[in-house]
């Protein structure tokens, strides 16, 4: 599989995921390894809540394999919003190694939402529902 730069519409140093795991047609893994190079990383660690962007970029990178099994690029998309977050932690420490969960749940094509989590030690310790966007014709936008 190649780098994660190719499955993502991001550039360095705001690609915060690692590896992708497992991935099908409704359902993606990912990993994010917590170090002092971590972007958002402080002398406590990485908040918890930008898990939210490692889940968007998961589902992302699920869409760029998407796109990818399409010969296409990978497109852009917006995160709209979250539902029923829940934070059991309030910060990821330096080695903590994080597996990131998104799981389809519904899509029309444009709009769709997914179900995501962050396990650390086999642990769930962030959930959300998140709600994404990704235009048919994203020139409308700019």
């Amino acid at each position: 599989m190649n780098s994660i730069e190719h499955y993502l519409p991001h550039a360095k140093p705001m690609i915060l995921i690692d590896n992708i795991v497992s991935f099908g047609d409704d359902f993606i893994q990912t990993t994010v390894l917590i170090n002092k190079n971590s972007v958002f990383f402080d002398e406590k660690g990485v908040p918890s809540y930008i898990a939210l962007e490692y889940m968007a970029q998961s589902i992302a990178a699920w869409n760029g394999l998407q796109a990818r099994d399409m010969n296409e690029p990978p497109k852009i998309g917006f995160l709209l919003g979250s539902r029923k977050l829940i934070l059991k932690v309030p910060f990821f420490k330096e080695n903590d190694r994080l597996n990131v969960y998104g799981k389809l749940k519904y899509s029309d094509g444009e709009m769709a939402s997914f179900e995501c989590w962050v396990e650390r030690n086999s642990e769930k310790c962030v959930h959300a529902i998140l709600n994404v966007y990704q235009p048919k014709n994203i020139s409308n936008f700019y």
